[in-house]
């Protein structure tokens, strides 16, 4: 049921990105009770949302994607673009969600950033018509970037937004929007340049590997081994081994925390500077060997000593075992390329 309300209330879905940005700042200048809603990629995506959302003074609600999203992913209804991005089943799967979230908060529409033509898979007319049709808030969106180049929704045939005031906005170009932000003083939001993980080649390479080749047993696990999607250097060994080696402190930090979630070995220099990593599968003598290898081959070497890489190990009661190993010698450049994945 729609709020009764004498001020309209609207569910902004905020990216962190300059159009969502644009669209609640617009709303909210109308007049309207604006609430963010970020929705978190379980491929552990980094956004500038809540400093989007501290801009504009307005709540913002979080919310996972979930696993439910994942599998989405694997097996989309409306298929791929470039890569692995099923933008079409993606936009209806987060228009479920927010819908979910306008009835909570007892709001009567929701906001996106939409520009048409600014997506050739999702943001076309045709495309948006289907989504809506699809979603369970067909007339519920407002897009006010492009709302003047596409027909009325309930908002404006509420009398809650004015036509006049929807912009016209079409197209891949950004320099509208760079002018409206300055003009409305915003400018605490993502590089206009950067875009969806699931759209870049070397990301999509991951993401199919992951998906040939699972190795979680539980929820947990399947989830951690998404998030780890975007760090490190990933290497796969054998059809039943794969490594992700940190490339940065910061990378080293965050599996460091994740490993023991995610199901993973986890290997770390002994007696040298270097990279940590998690190892995914079964290991045998050689592939022990090969992780170690890649470990020195990222790390600098101790003087008058081998590397050495400790192994840790937990048991299905959380017990952790570790061994020590010694590396033969790091691995070649040549051998390194024939086991990564994708552009690392």
């Amino acid at each position: 049921m729609l709020s009764l309300k004498t001020v309209p209330k609207a569910i902004a879905l905020i990216s962190g990105g300059l159009d969502s940005a644009l669209a609640a700042s617009l709303v909210k200048s109308w007049g309207i009770d604006v609430v963010g809603l970020h929705l978190i990629s379980p491929f552990g995506c980094t956004t500038d949302a809540e400093k989007v959302a501290k801009e504009l003074q307005i709540p913002l609600i979080i919310k996972e994607k979930g696993e439910a999203f994942i599998e989405l992913v694997e097996k989309p209804q409306y298929g791929y673009g470039s890569q692995m991005n099923p933008c079409i089943d993606c936009r209806i799967y987060m228009f479920e969600l927010a819908e979910k979230t306008r009835i909570e908060q007892k709001a009567d529409f929701i906001i996106t950033g939409e520009v048409v033509g600014q997506r050739p898979l999702s943001q076309n007319k045709n495309a948006m018509k289907l989504i809506d049709r699809k979603s369970p808030v067909e007339d519920l969106i407002l897009r006010p970037l492009s709302g003047g180049n596409i027909a009325a929704t309930l908002a404006e045939k509420k009398g809650w937004v004015k036509r006049e005031n929807l912009l016209k906005i079409s197209g891949r170009g950004r320099g509208e929007q760079i002018a409206l932000a300055k003009t409305l003083s915003l400018s605490e939001y993502s590089s206009p340049g950067g875009g969806c993980l699931l759209t870049e080649k070397a990301f999509s390479s991951r993401l199919k590997d992951f998906y040939s080749h699972p190795t979680y047993k539980t929820p947990e696990q399947k989830m951690a081994q998404a998030s780890l999607l975007r760090l490190g250097r990933h290497f796969r060994l054998s059809e039943k081994t794969k490594v992700i080696v940190a490339r940065t402190e910061a990378e080293n930090n965050e599996i460091t925390r994740l490993w023991k979630e995610s199901g993973a070995l986890f290997f770390k220099p002994a007696n040298f500077i270097g990279p940590s990593a998690l190892v995914f599968g079964s290991l045998t003598s050689e592939t022990k060997q090969q992780v170690t290898s890649l470990l020195a081959r990222y790390g600098k070497k101790p003087e008058g000593e081998s590397f050495k890489v400790e192994s840790l190990e937990m048991n299905s009661e959380n017990q952790v075992y570790p061994s020590l190993l010694i590396v033969t010698e790091p691995t070649s450049d040549d051998i390194l390329n024939q086991w990564r994945i994708g552009i690392t």
